[in-house]
């Protein structure tokens, strides 16, 4: 059995075991190295909110004459990114007769209810599946230019110019390709092209041999041609924590990591500690950190859902039911419907939406409520999330009228 310098007594039982249940922490948090780290640009917060204004761009210079004055310009001021520190933390009891009954794992870092291999090994998880939903949300949340992370219409701060970083389908050689040459197109706040090129694809481990056979291949991935394979040679970064538990999407993306946009701001570093615990002669080992996790810029980014079109939505079934008049049908029943709200939109040319599509054009709905429309109309009702992005779908229905 492990022995100690000290001689341990109830007093100074959580001062000689807590350096060693500290170590075995950050053994286990350090043991294997976490992918983020090559993915998200790690800072220090130097206070608990962080700000990156967003400023416009000058435009093209414009040539001038002898004697002139010089050509003027100004550019704007945009919306702000902002990083607000979270705290995070978890802790497990030691108590005296654990110490007294089980020495042998006391000393390899097992307390009550946890261990310090098992705080160690949470934390690095709970840093990978934070940084990871900043991509897996990245297509449905609202950013600090009102879009999403990955979205098809980035205003810009000095031009009417729109930018996309967003495209459709699962990893092909095909889309890799379009993706490249949608980060080379990207623009700054004046429209005015910034040259970005990707350095690394990252990808769900669904997708690992995918990737590295398009990357890899000496002639041109999924095809029977003897084309030379022109994709650039990108770093593969395979992350396991973009992986999808229910199989609907298997997302990627390609990044310049020269250009500041995926941030892990650390306002705190971890620590492990002991306490003793109120009217008990036990103790509390934990675990704390603060930190945030976002992004500054969707410059130097191009992501993909891996999926195509409506494929990957949720199934609603409505019932559609005649109106109270001849101008009017009603949805009486809806099924399937998840956490979200339900809107619809009704016409003569309505289609069925994709996955994560904008439902702002939509109309919340009311069941067994006249809804307006013309005989030969179509109607589809959808379950939006708070983004007001399309989670879930009926089939395109016809609508009933009243007589």
């Amino acid at each position: 059995m492990p022995t100690t310098a000290a001689m341990m007594t109830r007093a100074n039982f959580a001062e000689v075991l807590t350096p060693i249940h500290k170590k075995i922490f950050f053994d286990s948090y350090n043991e294997l190295p976490m992918t983020y780290k090559s993915i998200f640009k790690t800072e220090k917060m130097d206070m608990k909110t962080q700000s990156y204004p967003h400023l416009g761009a000058f435009g093209l210079w414009k040539e001038n004459i002898e004697g002139s004055k010089f050509n003027h310009d100004k550019f704007d001021e945009g919306e702000k990114a902002v990083f607000e520190a979270r705290r995070f933390d978890k802790a497990y009891e030691l108590t005296w007769e654990l110490v007294q009954d089980d020495q042998y794992n006391v000393f390899k870092g097992i307390g009550k209810g946890g261990s310090a291999k098992g705080l160690g090994r949470s934390l690095r998880a709970t840093e990978e599946t934070e940084t990871a939903g900043v991509i897996i949300n990245g297509f449905s949340n609202v950013g600090y230019d009102g879009k999403s992370l990955f979205a098809t219409d980035h205003p810009l701060i000095n031009s009417s110019s729109k930018c996309s970083n967003l495209i459709e389908g699962a990893l092909t050689d095909e889309s890799l390709k379009a993706a490249l040459t949608l980060m080379s197109l990207q623009k700054d706040e004046a429209g005015i092209s910034i040259v970005a090129q990707a350095k690394q694809l990252v990808v769900c481990p669904e997708l690992e041999f995918v990737a590295k056979a398009i990357v890899n291949s000496i002639l041109q991935a999924g095809t029977n041609n003897n084309d030379v394979n022109t994709v650039p040679n990108l770093k593969v970064v395979v992350w396991n924590y973009l992986s999808d538990p229910t199989g609907l999407t298997k997302p990627w993306f390609i990044q310049d990591t020269a250009l500041d946009n995926l941030l892990f701001l650390r306002r705190e570093d971890p620590i492990f500690d002991s306490e003793k615990i109120q009217d008990q002669m036990d103790y509390r080992m934990f675990g704390y950190t603060r930190f945030d996790v976002g992004y500054c810029d969707w410059r130097g980014l191009v992501g993909s859902l891996g999926i195509v079109g409506g494929a990957g939505l949720g199934t609603l079934t409505a019932t559609v039911a005649a109106g109270s008049n001849s101008t009017s049908t009603k949805i009486t029943n809806v099924t399937g419907q998840g956490a979200g709200t339900l809107k619809y939109k009704v016409g003569s040319s309505v289609t069925k939406p994709g996955l994560n599509d904008d439902a702002t054009a939509y109309t919340a709905l009311a069941l067994n409520t006249d809804i307006t429309c013309a005989s030969g109309d179509k109607i589809v009702v959808v379950e939006v999330d708070g983004s007001q992005r399309i989670k879930r779908t009926t089939d395109v229905l016809s609508v009933v009228v009243g007589s």
